[in-house]
């Protein structure tokens, strides 16, 4: 598949990228920006309940 080439050539590389166990996969109710507002949600909260994290 060329899904799996292209990860492995960013892999082989050290490029930095979300794979598909973060990124979802394709479907027309999922959008990108919720996606990543709820991640960028998660990270806020896990650093509210934790002081010792910048």
């Amino acid at each position: 598949m060329r899904v799996n080439q292209t990860q492995h050539l960013l892999q082989d590389n050290d490029i930095k990228f979300w794979g598909n166990n973060i990124w979802p996969g394709n479907s027309p109710d999922l959008n990108a920006a919720d996606h990543i507002g709820t991640i960028i949600k998660n990270e806020v909260e896990k650093r509210m309940l934790n002081p010792n994290i910048l």
